[in-house]
């Protein structure tokens, strides 16, 4: 038997010392799946942003730069080019430099703007426009609801809607934007949660997922790698976006039976093995 080459991702993200986010959760991620992470951090922080205090901080911007130049030299090539929160606006221009340099990689950009109907605080109306200038290069795009809105310059917003309303948020992103979509944590009338799917020339899709009732810092950070990592695995879409979603639940509901502190993240690391095995069973919802 022989083994086949693995598939490589650059991974243009921060660093967060402590805290489950960005490349702490996506490297361990894509690696369990058989996927070769490639780290191009372009800030460092002491903590993630969202609960810990003020984190210590340094700007990586020109480290990541002269990186990307360094492995234009090499003649690199990578088969995704993965990309989430954006440290400083002049990081949309790396990513789509990147975009340029290997024109073959599958182009996955993770619009990191807000959530639960609020912007984060670090989010600008500069940063805002970088972003929506990189979804245009994108292959997909995976934003939660607050995000979409933003994308499509609405107001931020995380209402319950409808399946119908889900759909046409995600026809009228990939109008927008010309990419696939996975559009996450949308809020359904009837209670429920879902996560949607435009993928290629079918129709667009919405999935249920059991909800714990709990949230962590870093769950759509840890989406979006299990759902990148399976993918490139060779898993259809469907199945990613569904496999991903059931990935987090556990990841989150092990925090809350252990009574822990959610602003350390998801609790994933136990549930690797779910992801390796990529065709487990999941769970009726």
């Amino acid at each position: 038997m022989t083994e086949s080459r693995a598939a490589s991702a650059l991974c243009i993200h921060d660093l967060s010392g402590v805290g489950r986010c960005s490349l702490s959760v996506i490297l361990p991620v894509l690696s369990v799946c058989g996927v070769q992470a490639c780290a191009l951090p372009t800030a460092l922080l002491s903590t993630h942003t969202g609960g810990l205090g003020t984190p210590a901080r340094t700007d990586e911007f020109s480290f990541a730069c002269a990186a990307l130049e360094h492995y234009e030299t090499l003649r690199l090539s990578f088969d995704c080019v993965y990309s989430g929160y954006l440290a400083a606006p002049q990081c949309a221009a790396l990513v789509r430099r990147a975009h340029t340099v290997f024109p073959k990689a599958w182009k996955v950009v993770d619009p990191v703007l807000g959530d639960g109907g609020k912007l984060y605080r670090f989010v600008t109306g500069e940063l805002m426009e970088a972003m929506r200038g990189l979804c245009l290069s994108a292959n997909v795009i995976t934003p939660n609801v607050t995000e979409s809105a933003v994308l499509l310059g609405l107001a931020p917003c995380d209402d319950a809607m409808t399946q119908q309303q889900a759909k046409e948020r995600m026809q009228a992103l990939r109008g927008e934007f010309g990419c696939d979509v996975v559009l996450t944590g949308i809020r359904l009338e009837n209670g429920t949660r879902a996560n949607g799917l435009l993928w290629g020339t079918r129709e667009p899709q919405v999935y249920l997922y059991r909800e714990t009732g709990g949230h962590c810092p870093g769950s759509g950070d840890l989406f979006t790698a299990a759902f990148t990592a399976l993918v490139l695995g060779g898993n259809d879409a469907p199945f990613a976006v569904r496999h991903a979603a059931e990935f987090v639940r556990r990841a989150v509901a092990s925090v809350e039976k252990a009574d822990g502190d959610p602003r350390f993240g998801a609790w994933f690391e136990r549930h690797l093995p779910f992801l390796m095995t990529s065709h487990g069973k999941l769970p009726r919802v």
